[in-house]
């Protein structure tokens, strides 16, 4: 009996111990996917109403590792949004930009070869403008694929090294189809319900209810 005992304490100390083990495993692998090469907007979400420009930067971090080149591959909702221009940010001196309808390329190079950036920066501003109310989403597309969005490293043939689980996309709001003076936008009102031939509807209902309480009394009455 204390044999078998001390087999089955020895097996749980094991087991245990590889729990333990794959705990600690698991958390590393977190902390370096929290850490990872990623993509994010600023800001990642807002409300705006139709017509107005506002800007969205793309940022970039490298989470220290060094970078020859990047691009990112992201798609919108047409219909609710626009790309109106796209300008270069801090971290590459080299910014192309693709705008098509429901999908925009912006890319990030560096004009001489070796030369690397790192840290966490900004790729490129984005001006947007609301064109109906709606929301529409801004999501990076990502996968293992190199027609997306990819951070290349220095090596001599560059490897994708992006994270595409920690990349954070964007969602934007528009309110309204408004448009003041001199063709402006302005902050979209809600427009009052139309008359119902000539009288508004709770006045409707109020002449109603006199007239019923009218023709009652007068039955009481006679």
């Amino acid at each position: 009996m204390k044999k078998f005992i001390f087999k089955k304490t020895k097996s749980f100390k094991l087991y245990a111990l590889a729990f333990s083990f794959t705990l600690l495993a698991l958390h590393f692998a977190l902390a370096k996917a929290a850490n990872a090469q990623t993509f994010s907007l600023s800001p990642s979400t807002a409300t705006k109403s139709a017509g107005l420009e506002f800007n969205v930067d793309l940022n970039i971090d490298t989470a220290g590792k060094a970078i020859s080149a990047a691009d990112a591959k992201i798609t919108f909702d047409a219909t609710v949004l626009q790309v109106v221009k796209v300008q270069k940010g801090t971290l590459f001196p080299e910014v192309t930009q693709n705008i098509y309808s429901g999908t925009l390329y912006v890319s990030g190079s560096f004009a001489e070869s070796g030369e690397s950036a790192s840290g966490s920066g900004k790729l490129a501003t984005i001006t947007l403008k609301g064109k109906t109310a709606g929301t529409s989403p801004f999501t990076f597309v990502c996968s293992t694929q190199s027609t997306d969005s990819n951070l290349f490293d220095t090596s001599a043939t560059p490897k994708d090294i992006i994270n595409c689980t920690g990349t954070k996309s964007g969602s934007y709001t528009i309110l309204g189809t408004a448009v003041g003076v001199g063709g402006e936008a302005e902050e979209a009102t809600p427009s009052p319900e139309p008359p119902v031939s000539g009288i508004s509807l709770p006045t409707f209902f109020s002449l109603g209810a006199g007239l019923l309480l009218t023709v009652l009394g007068l039955i009481f009455v006679f």
